[in-house]
């Protein structure tokens, strides 16, 4: 389907607003050509002609009727002052609906680009995890924000602008039409000639346009990479290499953007120059019919060069929106590429309205692959309700993305994982990720509230007193009572106002407030200092409690009271047991202890404790 019909739903809910701006402006091209069209009797009294002489056609009958009423026999002063009072009306009233069509055009604007950029960040807030882990985030900004800005254009501005000039050159011609045809005809060989002589240059720009939107997120990719990882680049010394990154993306960018515009400039002059040669070419074969042939009035001639004169602007107009229209539906291509990709609901076969997790969690021969080669091969575990679950391994070793399947932000290439006997791929993916929590190293916080932070999108379902015993109990309350405003306390973005430690507490508050049955833990004492390590380890001891985890560990000392420990090595699980039959074993877990410890046979010899 072409891109601008899948651009009219965005349309439709504001046809009204749109309705009125074509009425308004079709309307007002009708005054605009009438006021025109009043040169011929205001020059047919001056010359001393008959007042509306004309050899036929509807504009005749049009002024016979509206202007000859006003022509006052033998008193030419009096019948040119009426003329001029119809001019004067006629341009009043035509002014008043154009700007009644551009209030209407304007709203219809705004509101089509906001409806249109929502849609985008809808869709785009439910894409699977797989998406953005492929895509920038640069270019994802640029085509939420530069793409919907560009898209507007072909949906609004020129949809509004079109109609006017398009209005305009619809009533021109049907009053040249009714002046004289043949002559009408030769006026409009200039439509052809813009259209044949103008269509190599739009696709080059449409493609050109497509380029340098991807140049555009490139760019911004830069920047977005700059502005998070700000520390690393002022502690690595590398302002320098960044600049250079980035002014190759500007560089690239500008060069697109001026071949481009150079282009887009041919489109007025071409214009110009075939409407100025038909133009002549009228003009001669009119002063012929005029002193020649008796067929038509120096009046009506110069009306018809002044019609003809009016219609190159709106005609120049068109012929610039279509090279404006090329950036648009580029842009709008470009958008249409997030819109097409399922969304997750799009692809939920899940069922079950409810589910509950009471007894055990199950992979069962769970096979996982992002392309050709496996990430995870045929992984068989089972946590029973309350169990504390470590996942250890080197780095690429397929712990993230094992825990990663559980909530279903991926789905397993082969195999089933079942809660309480029901595969999870048949719950619907809101009712099974409510049964789940997570807890990460890399705590995300938002420019809000500690409040808002704490009951993340439900601040209206909890009460003060259950959010307070939340981050009570995660050594929270404490230092967020030391704040300015307490809860109330705006955080910075990114939560930056706060230290590593407190980021986490307040991280896990948010887990206990939602409490979770099943929990998902990225270790999260693995870059603190002794204290806040201290406080943090305190408030998952606690968070631990009634619920089954998944803990990816990094420091293998805070899971050496772990239920099970799973040994993953290249997406395959090579050990398990707990941790003092994994060091008897002297396998791979003993050389990852020894690794971090020294010799662990002393710590074999040692029992874990609860």
């Amino acid at each position: 389907m072409p891109v601008y019909k899948r651009l009219l739903p965005y349309l439709r809910p504001h046809f009204w607003r749109m309705a009125i701006t074509i009425v308004a402006n079709l309307v007002a091209a009708l005054l605009d050509g009438f006021a025109i069209a009043l040169l011929i009797p205001f020059l047919n009294i001056l010359f001393h002609q008959p007042s509306t002489a004309m050899k036929s056609g509807w504009i005749s009958k049009l002024l016979d009727a509206t202007v000859g009423s006003q022509i006052v026999p033998g008193d030419e002063m009096h019948s040119l002052r009426n003329v001029i009072i119809l001019v004067l009306i006629a341009v009043i009233l035509k002014n008043l609906l154009v700007w009644i069509a551009g209030q209407f055009g304007a709203t219809l604007q705004e509101y089509v680009t906001r409806d249109l950029r929502n849609a985008v960040y809808r869709h785009l807030a439910h894409l699977p995890l797989g998406y953005f882990t492929q895509m920038k985030a640069g270019q994802i900004l640029s085509r939420v924000i530069n793409d919907t800005f560009e898209t507007r254009l072909i949906l609004t501005q020129i949809v509004t602008q079109s109609l006017q000039s398009a209005s305009l050159v619809l009533v021109y011609i049907a009053i040249l039409f009714s002046i004289s045809w043949q002559l009408s005809l030769i006026a409009l060989v200039i439509l052809p000639l813009l259209g044949f002589s103008l269509q190599p240059m739009l696709r080059k720009l449409r493609r050109g346009n497509l380029r340098r939107g991807n140049v555009h997120g490139e760019m911004t990719s830069v920047l977005q990479e700059t502005i998070s990882g700000i520390r690393l680049v002022k502690a690595s010394r590398t302002e320098s290499y960044e600049e250079g990154r980035f002014a190759e993306g500007s560089n690239k960018y500008a060069s697109s953007s001026l071949k481009l515009t150079r282009l887009a400039l041919v489109a007025p002059p071409v214009t110009e120059i075939i409407g100025t040669v038909i133009a002549v070419l009228i003009l001669w074969i009119g002063a012929w019919q005029v002193l020649r042939s008796g067929t038509m009035t120096g009046a009506t001639l110069l009306a018809f060069l002044t019609l003809v004169l009016r219609l190159l602007q709106p005609l120049k107009q068109l012929s610039q929106m279509r090279t404006t229209a090329q950036s648009s539906l580029a842009s709008a291509e470009r958008l249409f590429e997030i819109l097409d990709s399922p969304a997750e609901f799009q692809r939920d076969r899940g069922t079950r309205e409810t589910a509950t997790f009471d007894r055990h969690l199950e992979f069962e021969n769970v096979t996982f692959s992002y392309g050709d080669a496996p990430v995870l091969s045929h992984i068989d575990l089972s946590a029973s309700k309350g169990e504390v679950v470590a996942l250890v391994g080197p780095s690429g070793s397929g712990k993230s993305t094992l825990v990663d399947l559980i909530p279903r932000f991926y789905e397993p290439t082969s195999g089933r994982i079942l809660l309480d006997g029901i595969d999870i791929r048949d719950i619907k993916l809101p009712v099974l990720r409510s049964l789940t929590g997570i807890v990460s190293q890399e705590t995300v916080l938002f420019h809000d509230t500690v409040r808002s932070n704490i009951a993340y999108g439900a601040t209206n379902r909890y009460t003060q007193e259950q959010i307070e015993a939340a981050a009570r109990a995660a050594n929270a309350h404490e230092f967020i009572m030391e704040l300015p405003r307490g809860y109330d306390t705006l955080l910075g973005e990114r939560g930056t106002r706060l230290s590593g430690g407190q980021r986490q507490r307040l991280a896990i508050a948010r887990a206990l407030l939602t409490d979770p049955p099943i929990l998902i833990l990225d270790e999260a004492t693995s870059a603190l200092d002794t204290e806040s390590e201290r406080l943090v380890q305190e408030a998952v001891d606690r968070l631990l409690q009634g619920r089954t985890v998944f803990v990816i560990a990094h420091r293998l000392s805070t899971i050496t009271h772990a239920d099970q420990i799973l040994v993953l090595d290249r997406g395959e699980i090579v050990e398990r047991g707990t941790h003092a039959e994994l060091l008897a074993r002297r396998g791979a877990y003993h050389r990852l202890y020894s690794l971090q410890f020294g010799d662990a046979d002393e710590a074999s010899m040692v029992p874990s404790a609860g």
